[in-house]
């Protein structure tokens, strides 16, 4: 038994690829750049031409940065042949996250050309997003690759792709490359991890660098931070959530007694009070969740703490983003 599984038994517990500040962590290290390259030439077109040199443009997490909302979690790289990619891990589906991901790409592609130069430089802009949630509803595939098509279906460009790895889709039979990094993405236990290290030789490097990585005290540290600063941030969006439903329900009652009162009869009364509870309720409730969508808070979540169905919130959804692009 090596020291590192000494170590890495001692803390027991297998730092996740599903957390972003692990991901970067474990890919960004210069002696995992070969690692690296394997699992883009397994879920990307990308070749070995293109990738025998990586550029990672990432700061360096630490455990103060890491809890920054603003921070760069995402992984930025450009290859030898000049395209930018960028590597999102997400395990909740935000509001507006499709719009956010083409936004960023887009960004990305434009921020290559500098004045003066040709357009005939841009170079391939391409994002991958690891999803722990199902991201498509009408389609059971564990990845897609998506590009900007005609009506016709003929390609109108590839300069701004994007794919998709599915985890919640991953197949129980693991028949191809990109499905074993999917696995270890998934691995929870370091028994889990030993039988995928078995099917293949990257696979076996790939679990020994997340061995090491695990035993690291600094990497435990800042994955830690990482998940306080997500469970925190939650617990805001719970706390204000929690504290508009109240309101509603006071709202609600104070607009219903009002409304009884004018009518000057007691039936005016209680149907006001009662109705005014169920209005003022409701409108509170819709109006949390519409914020809740705004900050990037999952369909899921919503209906937890406001009680709504998903089919009001999914619609509530498909509104903001109708505005968003007539804005």
């Amino acid at each position: 038994m090596t020291q590192v599984t000494e170590r890495y038994q001692e803390k027991n517990q297998l730092l996740s690829l599903r957390n972003d500040a692990v991901l970067q962590l474990f890919f960004t290290k210069e002696e995992n750049r070969p690692l690296l390259r394997e699992f883009l030439k397994a879920v990307t077109h990308l070749t070995d031409d293109d990738l025998v040199k990586i550029e990672i443009r990432n700061s360096k997490l630490t455990k103060e940065n890491v809890g920054d909302k603003d921070f760069i979690v995402d992984i930025h790289l450009t290859s030898v042949t000049g395209h930018k990619v960028i590597i999102e891990m997400q395990i909740q589906n935000h509001a507006n996250f499709i719009e956010r991901v083409v936004s960023y790409n887009a960004r990305n592609y434009a921020s290559q050309l500098k004045r003066g130069e040709s357009y005939t430089q841009l170079k391939e802009s391409i994002t991958l997003v690891i999803v722990d949630f199902k991201f498509f509803d009408d389609a059971n595939d564990f990845s897609e690759h998506i590009l900007f098509r005609r009506k016709n279906r003929k390609i109108f460009t590839k300069a701004q792709q994007f794919y998709i790895i599915d985890l919640t889709k991953l197949p129980e039979e693991i028949t191809e490359t990109k499905h074993k990094w999917g696995a270890l993405f998934k691995m929870q236990t370091e028994e889990e991890l030993r039988v995928l290290m078995n099917e293949s030789e990257v696979m076996k490097e790939a679990g020994e660098k997340l061995l090491n990585l695990s035993a690291d005290e600094e990497a435990r540290e800042i994955a830690q931070a990482r998940e306080d600063a997500q469970m925190a941030w939650m617990n805001e969006y719970r706390a204000r959530y929690e504290q508009g439903i109240e309101s509603g329900y006071k709202q609600g009652i104070e607009s219903g007694y009002k409304q009884g009162i004018e009518s000057g009869y007691k039936q005016g009364i209680e149907s006001g009070y009662k109705q005014g509870i169920t209005e003022g309720v409701e409108q509170q409730k819709i109006e949390i969740a519409k914020n809740a969508l705004k900050e990037g808070a999952s369909e899921a979540f919503i209906k937890e703490i406001t009680g709504l169905d998903l089919t009001t919130i999914s619609q509530l959804k498909s509104e903001a983003v109708t505005h968003q692009k007539n804005e």
